[in-house]
């Protein structure tokens, strides 16, 4: 969610749940890539504002904590609701510990963490089935326990340097 972007519209996403069998994700803004301190700083919108919309429209709500296969995110159902909605929150409640992702950038490089800039490139090696495995290992092996972009943001050090690709680069 990004203010003044789509912010606007977590009330017709939740609204869609109300009829149509889908999960919607609202995933807080993060900050990736070099010029992300002044844009996040910003544009930041924490994932509580959905909260805010819901007791504004006087929708109440369940927590699903058994949703399968969602990754990271934390899931809820407005009543009588066919569908249910998802928030992805890495700013303000940190789920490094629940990620199950990989990513595999546009370019072949595979990133165990969206915010790091640990890669490794796996476009040279995708016929040769031990390499290739051996580098999905090593991105397995390197998830951190801890993203710190929090800390970043707050302008405390960080243990290894951010990435420097935009999100459009990475893919998510």
């Amino acid at each position: 969610m990004i203010h003044g972007q789509n912010d606007n519209e977590i009330i017709d996403f939740l609204r869609y749940t109300l009829d149509h069998p889908v999960n919607v994700r609202f995933i807080e803004f993060m900050p990736i890539s070099e010029e992300k301190n002044q844009i996040w700083q910003r544009d930041y919108v924490g994932v509580d504002k959905v909260f805010d919309v819901c007791h504004e429209q006087g929708w109440s709500y369940k927590a699903l904590p058994h949703l399968k296969g969602n990754g990271p995110s934390e899931n809820f159902q407005l009543e009588n609701a066919q569908g249910s909605f998802g928030l992805i929150h890495p700013i303000s409640c940190n789920f490094c510990e629940s990620c199950n992702r990989l990513r595999i950038t546009a370019d072949g490089c595979i990133k165990s963490c969206l915010y790091w800039d640990d890669e490794a490139n796996i476009r040279d090696v995708i016929y040769e089935p031990e390499h290739f495995a051996a580098k999905i290992q090593a991105a397995l092996d390197l998830k951190p326990e801890n993203h710190e972009m929090a800390l970043v943001e707050q302008e405390k050090v960080a243990d290894k340097k951010p990435t420097w690709r935009h999100m459009s680069q990475i893919g998510g």
